[in-house]
Formats: structure tokens, C-alpha cells, sequence
């Protein structure tokens, strides 16, 4: 279960969600999970939808272009965005557009995921994403927000079951009411 929306912003502050989470593995192995270019594709769309295109240069000012087919309702969205800090094993941060099936901008984010080494075998994981722009995204920035906050939840959910898949697993565990597992 992911944290409660945060659901205050004004016109001079811009949106923003944070979505944390622990892991027991180093933190260079996890940071090489989710952005290697072998690995990153799995991470990077919601839970059960049809990859469509997946390209990837992770380093500043690299490219990053994302279509996708929704398994909801078959909706395809197309993210393109620039890489604007990649600093590893610490930092990922990149800007993102992302255009629903006729072609209007949907909104425009800022994301950056930050990684802690909390010791020799444990990660925090917490990612930051700014709404810059809702655009043609129906209902707005609140909506935005509980989509970011879902997505990352099942991204990072995702990630976790990629660096240890045995379901019986201790670190399995729900997270708090703060998003931490």
C-alpha cells in the first residue's frame, strides 16, 4: 500500500510525490538494476503492460523514450524525456513528456531517485517526481500525483522481486503508512 497523496499545490509550487523504499541488497547493486541498460526496460512501465518501445542512454543529456499499451484499457502513451543527472551508484534524475493516443502532451514530470547506502547490505530508495506540467492529464495534478505515487510503488515493488525473487521472502514486507517497507 502506498502513502497517502499529498494533495496541496499551488500555482508557485509545483506538485510533488516521494515514494521510499528499503532494500537488503548494496547499493550499487541496486542502482545497477534499475538503470542498467539490460535491465532498466522491466522497470520502467506499469505492472502488466505491452512494451512497445524501450530506448535508454543512461547518462546526462541521454535519451529516454518510452510507448506502452496500457493493460487496463489498451491506451498507448509515448514518454520521451532527457537524462539530466546520472550520477552512479547515488542518483538518477531525468525529465520526461508523455502524450496519450492523440498525441497531446498528458503532463510533463521531473523524477529523481536517489539511492542510500544505509550499510554494507542495505538501500534506500526514494524517488521524488515534480509535476511541471498536468497538460491534457484529466483530473489534473491530484490525479498525477496518485498515479506517480502507484507507479513508482510498483516499480520499486517490481524491483524488489528482480533482486530477490523467492516469494517467502522477510523482505516482503507491507509498507508503513510513509511508503517503507
Amino acid at each position: 500500500m502506498n502513502p497517502p497523496v499529498k494533495e496541496e499545490s499551488t500555482d508557485t509550487e509545483r506538485s510533488a510525490v516521494t515514494v521510499t523504499r528499503v532494500y537488503d541488497f548494496p547499493r550499487e547493486s541496486v542502482f545497477r538494476m534499475l538503470t542498467g541498460r539490460d535491465t532498466a526496460s522491466k522497470f520502467f512501465s506499469p505492472e502488466g503492460a505491452e512494451k512497445l518501445v524501450f530506448e535508454w542512454d543512461p547518462k546526462p543529456g541521454g535519451a529516454l523514450r518510452i510507448h506502452d499499451r496500457h493493460p487496463d484499457d489498451g491506451a498507448v502513451y509515448k514518454t520521451s524525456g532527457t537524462i539530466v543527472e546520472f550520477v552512479p551508484p547515488e542518483i538518477l534524475s531525468f525529465r520526461t513528456a508523455t502524450a496519450s493516443g492523440d498525441g497531446n502532451v498528458a503532463f510533463e514530470a521531473l523524477q529523481t531517485v536517489r539511492f542510500e547506502s544505509l550499510g554494507p547490505r542495505r538501500t534506500r530508495v526514494t524517488v521524488q517526481v515534480k509535476v511541471l506540467s498536468a497538460g491534457s492529464f484529466p483530473g489534473g495534478n491530484v490525479s498525477l500525483e496518485a498515479g506517480f505515487l502507484g507507479g513508482w510503488g510498483q516499480t520499486l515493488d517490481m524491483l524488489q522481486r528482480a533482486m530477490d525473487p523467492t516469494p517467502s521472502s522477510s523482505k516482503h514486507r507491507k509498507p508503513d503508512a510513509s511508503g517503507n517497507r
